[in-house]
């Protein structure tokens, strides 16, 4: 036997949904060639991509994070919106190229309304103002006899957006951002924004720019604590490495659970943790190719071992549920995108298909779960921005999440075998459960972590499901080396 796993009835938190948010950015192909093509016969009347609406559509994203990103420090919203004929192109001096403002709020709202996700807005602090940042609130939130909503309305939206979500900056911790400030005059900005904003609509929760960096952190904390209901991290990672790139889950965990502590010790239990920026990200900086015609930007091909790095943050963030209520894939779409796009289809990339299984074969309830199995220690690197080295110890080969999904009345367990060459027995002991002795298998695997889906063979690694039927309610599972499982046990009794 190479592991063991019990799961108890007993419920250990809630996971909120909007951990499986995603973001979009004015960056490369994200926008303009991804999510919006007005010239495309796959798109339809709005601009939007069919296939993509569809894809997207069916991993319900939650809640969509937009304009930046790095972009939004020099973005001026009224530049988006109104005639198209009558928008202005201005220079994306953050990415480079032009900005031809074709998709602004209102595109944004309709694409979220579209897909059933919460808008989350993202206020620049480099080239705009407060004045800019309230007059943006009043145009999507309030029904008030006042300028930008009879603009609003005038432009043929009577019902204000209500845009609950507001990030004050972006990485403004960093020389490369403009508005780049230390922590004690972003965190007095922070404080005035927030102070007015919800002055304006008391409805909306603000989000702080953390910096995963504890004095940044606990400046911004002690400042305006009172004030902001999220504070922000980002983590960007990979490797050609197999075990350094799934190994990094477990140093992002540590770093969530390095801000929560500092939240704790402040006893500031109304802020929640947003992972609002994260993913893979190393191989293509700084890259550009044409393809079509059309610059390639940062466009990351994601494999097998990319997306059990994001299966291990899902366990990250089913354990740390609590505090982290946030997160939003860095992106959606091309731009380091776990979609790909061409002029005539899409590709789903192995993490797009992760989010596949923790969306739809996961429950939103924690349940007790005992893992055990080998561990090993590593001096791990990351090279995003260079190259980041960190000694992990007591990471799992094997991990995993237990989940009861209250609609579906499922038990869930969702089980990672990290082993690059060595396929798991694994005892699972469900024996405090009333489950029945059907079952469902979703299994994401290939012959080589490395393999990854593109154009030529879009399903080269993808989800396989099956029935099963285990005879008892202690048994054995086979899991195959470097792969996700996630297991639907059908409940007879639910779990109160």
């Amino acid at each position: 036997m190479n592991g063991y796993v019990k799961v108890w009835k007993v419920k250990t938190g809630e996971i909120n949904d909007l951990i499986y948010g995603h973001f979009i950015e004015h960056l490369g192909r994200c926008i303009y060639g991804g999510i919006y093509d007005k010239n495309s016969p796959k798109s339809d009347e709005r601009g939007f991509r069919k296939d993509v609406l569809e894809a997207v559509k069916k991993i319900q994203c939650p809640i969509l994070r937009w304009p930046g990103g790095n972009f939004v420090s020099a973005y001026h919203w009224q530049d988006g919106i109104g005639p198209l004929d009558k928008r202005p192109t201005r220079l994306n001096y953050i990415w480079g190229g032009l900005e031809s403002n074709e998709f602004g709020t209102d595109e944004f709202i309709e694409y979220c309304k579209e897909i059933g996700a919460e808008s989350y807005f993202a206020i620049g602090l480099g080239t705009s103002t407060l004045d800019e940042a309230l007059s943006w609130l009043e145009y999507t939130n309030l029904d008030t006899p006042t300028e930008y909503v009879d603009l609003r309305k005038k432009y043929g939206n009577s019902v204000p957006y209500r845009v609950k979500y507001w990030g004050i900056g972006n990485e403004v911790y960093g020389d490369w951002q403009v508005g780049h400030s230390s922590a004690n005059e972003y965190s007095e900005k922070l404080r005035q924004y927030a102070l007015f904003m919800k002055g304006i609509d008391p409805s909306i929760k603000v989000i702080a720019v953390g910096a995963d960096n504890p004095e940044w952190d606990l400046t911004v904390l002690k400042h305006a604590g009172k004030v902001i209901d999220y504070i922000s991290i980002h983590q960007y990672h990979g490797s050609n490495n197999y075990y350094d790139t799934v190994a990094s889950a477990y140093y992002v965990e540590e770093r969530l659970q390095l801000l929560d502590s500092l939240i704790k010790h402040l006893q500031l239990d109304h802020i929640k943790i947003a992972l609002d920026e994260w993913n893979v990200w190393y191989q293509v900086i700084p890259e550009v190719e044409i393809i079509e015609k059309k610059m390639i930007f940062l466009e990351e091909p994601y494999s097998l071992k990319d997306a059990l790095f994001a299966a291990g943050v899902f366990f990250a963030l089913h354990r740390k549920c609590d505090s982290v209520q946030m997160a939003n894939l860095a992106q959606m779409v091309n731009a380091l995108g776990m979609i790909k796009t061409n002029s005539q289809s899409i590709v789903l990339t192995p993490i797009y298909h992760v989010f596949d299984m923790f969306v739809n074969h996961t429950g939103r309830t924690r349940l007790g779960i005992e893992i055990a199995a080998d561990r090993y220690s590593i001096k791990a690197k990351s090279f995003f921005e260079g190259q980041l080295s960190f000694q992990l110890h007591n990471v799992p080969y094997l991990d995993g999440s237990a989940t009861y999904d209250e609609k579906r009345h499922m038990m869930c367990l969702a089980l990672g075998n990290y082993y690059l060459d060595k396929n798991l027995e694994v005892k699972v002991d469900l024996s405090d459960l009333d489950v029945t002795k059907d079952a469902n298998c979703f299994e994401l695997n290939s012959s080589d972590v490395m393999d990854r889906n593109d154009f030529e063979n879009p399903s080269r690694v993808q989800i396989n499901s099956r029935r099963m039927t285990i005879p008892d309610r202690v048994f054995s599972l086979q899991i195959p080396a470097h792969s996700l499982s996630v297991f639907e046990f059908p409940l007879q009794t639910g779990i109160n």
